[in-house]
């Protein structure tokens, strides 16, 4: 019985020394002690099963199950949630969620453009979308999946990452719901939807190198809503790019990146849609798009400053209805500001606030055209807008947190206006004067992997013309959080 005990002891021993603690992802010398500290427990075992009176079978016994144990093991990585590549220190984190909305529209129909909240569309009332009121559609497509990496080198850690979801139909491209007979044939029996690009980049030590968030845009201060696209009066875009920060632990962080440029200018061309202003195929870019950025914490919540600067030219032929051709040649900069940040109110409330503005700031924007070709002038026309957008998240408890968001865009009147009133009959009604959103809902997770979302959204739009419509709906979500 003694020499029993004596074993099961060991095995014990065995078994706990068979993976390393999840603090091991300390760094490379934590993992070696603990590794040396490993092996000394596994000696000072023999040692003590020579002295033991324990047979060969059962030495043999706790040696199996030793073994049994260590290739069962998963090694913590330095990624929360992540494990370590045998045989490497590289950690992987694997990553997603599963997640369906449905949504009810009150009133209007902007699925023709979008399944989420496109406040910029919202059906002037009297169109044919405006009388289209109570539809109800669910699906699955915001589901998404990601896998990030780390490996430490002499430069510091290396990092990637790379996820997508399958917000995009597979016949059209676009995220709208109806709006063309290729929608409704991708719903018709099995949902299918494309996977579609949402991050893919590398980063060491200061250098970020791919596509993600735009640097110009503050992703850790935009409100948290049940509605996919968010508030309007802000920046919501992802590109590819090459960043580098400069962190100071007093002064905050500092970043200055180049960023991929499209330049999206309007323009009427017969040779596409006759009579209609579209992105002018003969956009064309020479540099990329130019971002800084500041950002600090601080003990109340939180700040960050940004620019951005971006070449909006035109360079090829353009044909309408009256002459056989006009060839553009010319550019402008269009430019941008913005200012965010976070205040902490009662226990683990708090306000978020950003402030954005520009000339011709065009997708930098959610969402304006941001551009027009005069071909009187031979000049690009850059529109003035800013925007503003506001949240409190009152946290009721750790299941349950309320959100209330407000958003909104206002374009000022300039040459860019000027043009649009003297061709409204083709361009007034597409450029707004203001759009507004709120959002009212929140989240209750009751269990740690899942959240079930409710919102109440009611948006408006007035063009130029003074023309407006308005939208009600409501957002209900479920979703199941990977890891």
């Amino acid at each position: 019985m003694k020499r029993k005990k004596i074993v099961l002891a060991l095995v014990a021993a065995g078994l706990c020394a068979g993976a390393l603690p999840a603090h091991a992802a300390a760094g490379d010398a934590d993992r070696i002690a603990q590794l040396e500290k490993q092996l000394k427990m596994l000696q000072e075992q023999v040692e003590a099963m020579k002295k033991s009176a324990a047979t060969s079978q059962e030495v043999a016994d706790l040696r199996d199950q030793v073994a049994a144990q260590g290739k069962e093991a998963v090694v913590a990585g330095d990624i929360p949630n992540s494990f370590r590549i045998p045989g490497s220190d590289t950690s992987i984190h694997i990553y997603g969620v599963a997640e369906m909305n449905m949504i009810h529209e009150f009133k209007g129909d902007n699925s023709g453009s979008d399944y989420s909240t496109f406040a910029p569309s919202i059906p002037l009332n009297g169109s044919t979308n405006a009388s289209r009121q109570g539809q109800t559609y669910l699906h699955g497509r915001t589901s998404r999946i990601g896998i990030e990496g780390m490996t430490p080198t002499p430069y510091g850690q290396a990092m990637f990452k790379v996820e997508g979801d399958f917000n995009n139909d597979p016949r059209t491209g676009n995220s709208a719901v109806t709006g063309d007979v290729k929608n409704i044939s991708t719903q018709q029996q099995t949902n299918s939807y494309d996977f579609r690009l949402r991050h893919a980049y590398l980063q060491v030590g200061p250098w970020l190198i791919g596509q993600t968030w735009s640097t110009f845009m503050d992703v850790d201060n935009t409100p948290e809503t049940v509605d996919f696209n968010g508030p309007i009066g802000s920046t919501f875009l992802r590109q590819p790019q090459i960043r580098y920060t400069y962190t100071t632990p007093k002064y905050g962080n500092f970043s200055a990146a180049v960023e991929n440029s499209a330049s999206y200018v309007l323009a009427k061309n017969t040779n596409l849609t006759p009579n209609a202003y579209e992105a002018s195929t003969a956009g064309f870019s020479r540099v990329p798009d130019l971002v800084v950025r500041w950002d600090k914490p601080y003990d109340w919540g939180s700040m960050s400053l940004r620019a951005v600067s971006h070449e909006l030219r035109v360079n090829g032929t353009l044909y309408d209805l009256n002459t056989n051709g006009t060839n553009a040649n010319t550019s402008r900069r269009g430019f941008g500001l913005a200012a965010s940040g976070q205040i902490k109110t009662v226990g683990d409330d708090f306000i978020s606030w950003i402030v954005t503005g520009g000339n011709g700031i065009g997708r930098y924007f959610n969402y304006i055209e941001g551009a027009v070709y005069n071909r009187d002038s031979n000049n690009i026309e850059m529109e003035r807008t800013a925007g503003l957008v506001l949240g409190y998240q009152h946290k009721v408890s750790d299941q349950l947190r309320l959100n209330f968001v407000y958003g909104t865009q206002k374009t000022y009147n300039n040459s860019y206006t000027d043009y649009a009133y003297a061709h409204a009959s083709d361009l007034g009604d597409t450029v707004n004067r203001r759009v507004s959103q709120f959002h009212i809902g929140g989240f209750y997770s009751p269990i740690k992997v899942m959240d079930l979302g409710l919102e109440y959204i009611y948006g408006k739009r007035e063009t130029i013309l003074g023309n407006d419509g308005n939208m009600s709906r409501i957002n209900f979500l479920a979703r199941y959080n990977l890891n």
